[in-house]
């Protein structure tokens, strides 16, 4: 994977359970955050095939698209319960992370940097730790499933104590590193 990379030695590399990850940064502007809303609408029927309720909720959704220096342009979900906000012409700096241990030649946006309000947010990171730990393939997901259909609540304890270890292992040293590296950028900016 040819990725260029202009992180300091020491933030460029995390070793986490042996395994090597990777941190990029690509700068670039704010173009456009946008924010709306969806609404989700489902149903249930009684046995005779007629609705019986009606359910609805809204969800938040926001994106902010991005040009970096290269010129190429991505569009990036940002969480939509924080408090993270950028305008348009802000100057950026978009934290990613690869490795073998993850989807070959696939860098993972998991940062986001904004210079103006020197404040920064972490992406979602859920398919990053999933491939991290293991526990995205359709085996371990099976078997997960089935160890909870068997066991019933003994199953969502031992599901509970897996995603507490993701967490603790891979989730909180990843969120520190990327904190330096978000700390490392405004101080360049």
């Amino acid at each position: 994977m040819s990725i260029e990379n202009n992180l300091p030695e020491h933030l460029s590399t995390l070793r986490l359970k042996g395994k090597t990850l990777q941190f990029i940064v690509l700068r670039g502007t704010a173009l456009e955050d946008k924010t709306w809303s969806e609404t989700h609408i489902s149903s249930t029927r009684n046995g005779y095939g007629q609705v019986s309720s009606v359910q609805s909720h809204n969800v938040l959704k926001r994106e902010c698209w991005i040009r970096l220096e290269n010129g190429k342009e991505r569009v990036i979900a940002l969480p939509d319960d924080s408090a993270f906000s950028v305008r348009a012409g802000q100057a950026i700096t978009l934290i990613g992370v690869h490795s073998q241990h993850l989807e070959k030649n696939t860098v993972y946006y998991i940062a986001l940097v904004n210079h103006a309000a020197e404040r920064w947010v972490a992406l979602n990171q859920r398919d990053v730790l999933r491939r991290l730990a293991r526990a995205n393939s359709a085996a371990a997901q099976g078997l997960a499933n089935l160890f909870v259909f068997a066991t019933l609540g003994a199953g969502a304890i031992v599901l509970m104590l897996i995603n507490r270890s993701i967490h603790s292992n891979y989730a909180v040293p990843i969120n520190q590193h990327v904190q330096q590296i978000a700390q490392w950028s405004l101080q360049r900016a």
